[in-house]
């Protein structure tokens, strides 16, 4: 009865949620102030190597938050028997389709708003915002793709998804579960640009989640959200989008009306396997 009181508890429930994402950037941070000190980076090549340390700061958390996934799935929490059960009923070719949805959807609906926050000007006067930019998109392609565009959105992934979201919806429930985790995954990203786009995209991501019953549908979506933006910004690919007004506007709404035509697509061919 008393261990029953203690997992009841709100303070320990809180706690359950906090603590992973508070062992990542410990670990992480202490990885890359390690990797700074033994590769002797100074102030003025710190930029230059920030993506390289933190895609191995990122590699090196991701076997503890598997280790915390895992341990949830062997927990058989309400969370993780939600999602067994739900993916015993979808074939393999659904789960390939939902993979292709979901990669296609994440990275139109990133582009959409990245298009509509950089219109309102947040990005101009978001100092935390242009050195975040700057870090990330330094430091050579090689580790741009393997960190930003494929390490860090399985790592996030794991975390706020199948780790915080799924504790937080077995005690508050599933609206409220995206609500909270993507308002943590915004505020951790410490500046109002992040902030906005990151919690829109948690909304996102963790309907992905409970609709294709896989961590995977949101990290194929996490990944076509960042790998398209490093293709932009690497390749310069897409500088028609700001070539005017009409263009800039046109987009937006294409990438936006898409971005929802695929999640309708995914929704009613989840709804028709689970059926069926």
């Amino acid at each position: 009865m008393g261990e029953k009181n203690y997992h009841d508890n709100p303070l320990v429930k809180i706690w359950n949620v906090i603590y992973p994402i508070f062992i990542y950037y410990v670990i992480s941070n202490v990885a890359m102030y390690l990797f700074l000190f033994a590769l002797q980076i100074t102030e003025e090549t710190y930029s230059q190597s920030y993506t390289m340390l933190q895609t191995i700061a990122t590699a090196l958390c991701l076997p503890v938050l598997l280790h915390f996934y895992r341990r949830d799935q062997l927990l058989c929490t309400v969370f993780q028997q939600r999602l067994h059960h739900g993916a015993a009923e979808i074939k393999l070719k659904r789960k390939i389709l939902n993979c292709v949805l979901t990669f296609c959807g994440g990275a139109l609906a990133g582009l959409a708003l990245n298009q509509i926050i950089s219109a309102t000007g947040l990005i101009q006067v978001s100092e935390g915002y242009r050195q975040v930019t700057s870090h990330f998109y330094g430091g050579g392609i090689l580790f741009e793709v393997l960190g930003v565009g494929i390490l860090i959105p399985i790592a996030e992934e794991l975390l706020y998804r199948g780790i915080v979201y799924g504790r937080l919806a077995d005690w508050i429930g599933i609206p409220a579960a995206m609500a909270v985790s993507a308002l943590i995954f915004g505020g951790l990203h410490m500046n109002l640009v992040q902030f906005l786009y990151a919690f829109l995209m948690g909304l996102l991501l963790a309907y992905f989640l409970e609709t294709t019953h896989s961590l995977s549908g949101c990290i194929c979506a996490h990944l076509g959200a960042n790998l398209l933006t490093l293709f932009r910004v690497e390749s310069g690919a897409l500088s028609f989008l700001e070539a005017g007004p009409g263009a800039y506007w046109g987009t937006t709404a294409a990438a936006a009306a898409l971005a929802a035509l695929l999640v309708l697509v995914l929704y009613r061919c989840n709804r028709a396997e689970a059926q069926y």
